[in-house]
C-alpha cells in the first residue's frame, strides 16, 4: 500500500473534520435547519473551502448516512455470520439491526430521513438500476425511451449507501435460503418476498410513535419487550415447524 503524502493525509483529515461538523449540527438540528454557513462557522472553515470538499450540502448529509451506514452493515455481518441455522440467521440480522437504533438512534434518525420523500430517491434507484441492467447506454435508451445521459448523476456517497442497502438485502435473502435448505424455513416461504416484508418492518420498528409507545407501556410493555414480542411473532411465522 503506497504512503501517503502530507497533502494527502491533511486534506483527508480536513475532510473528516467538515463531516464530523456537519454531523454535530445535523443531528442537533436535523438536515432543513442548518445551512453550509452554519457548518462553515463550526469547522471553522470558510464556505468556499467546505465546497472544495462537497458539491452541496446534501452530498455533505449523504457522507454522514454513509458513517452509519457502515456501522450498521459491519453489525449485521458479524451477527449473521456467528450464527448457524438459517432461522438463526434471519433472528440475527433483526437483532443487530434493532441494537443498532439502540446504539445509534441519530444515525438512524437520518436513514430515516434519507428515506423519507425529501431527497430525490426515484433519480437515484433509477441510476442504480439503469447501471445494473446494462453498461451499454443505447440499450437503457432503447428499453426505456429515455436519455440515460439525461439522468443526474449518483455520488459517491449515494452510490456506496444504495450498494451497502442492497447488501443488506442480499444478506437476509440468503439467509431465508439458508434456512429452507436446512429446514428451518418454511419451504413456501419466498425469501425475496419476506425479505422486503422484514425490511419494512425493521423500519416501522424505529418509527413507532410517541402515542403508541405510551399505549405499550401502560400495558407494562417496554420497547425491548415489543421488539422480542415481534421478533417470536415473525419467528413464528416462517420457521419450518
Amino acid at each position: 500500500m503506497p504512503i501517503k503524502s502530507r497533502k494527502e493525509r491533511e486534506k483527508e483529515q480536513r475532510r473528516k473534520d467538515i463531516i464530523d461538523a456537519a454531523e454535530s449540527l445535523f443531528f442537533k438540528k436535523g438536515y432543513d435547519n442548518v445551512s453550509m454557513n452554519d457548518i462553515a462557522k463550526e469547522v471553522e472553515l470558510s464556505k468556499a473551502t467546505i465546497y472544495l470538499y462537497f458539491e452541496n450540502k446534501e452530498e455533505l448529509f449523504f457522507a454522514i448516512v454513509l458513517r452509519g451506514t457502515r456501522i450498521l452493515n459491519a453489525m449485521i455481518r458479524e451477527a449473521v455470520a456467528a450464527a448457524e441455522k438459517g432461522i438463526d440467521k434471519v433472528a440475527a440480522f433483526r437483532v443487530a439491526y434493532h441494537k443498532f437504533t439502540k446504539d445509534y438512534p441519530d444515525y438512524i434518525h437520518i436513514y430515516n430521513y434519507f428515506q423519507s420523500g425529501r431527497f430525490d430517491m426515484e433519480n437515484i434507484v433509477n441510476r442504480e438500476y439503469a447501471e445494473e441492467i446494462s453498461k451499454d447506454v443505447r440499450l437503457y435508451s432503447i428499453v426505456h425511451n429515455a436519455d440515460f445521459q439525461l439522468l443526474p448523476p449518483v455520488s459517491e456517497y449515494t452510490r456506496e449507501i444504495m450498494s451497502l442497502r442492497k447488501e443488506r438485502f442480499d444478506i437476509m435473502r440468503d439467509s431465508l435460503k439458508i434456512g429452507i435448505i436446512d429446514g428451518t424455513v418454511r419451504p413456501d416461504v419466498d425469501p425475496v418476498e419476506v425479505s422486503i416484508l422484514l425490511s419494512a418492518i425493521s423500519k416501522s420498528m424505529s418509527e413507532v410513535p410517541p402515542d403508541h409507545i405510551r399505549i405499550l407501556e401502560s400495558r407494562g410493555i417496554n420497547s425491548e419487550k415489543y421488539f422480542m414480542d415481534v421478533e417470536n411473532l415473525l419467528r413464528h411465522m416462517i420457521m419450518n415447524k
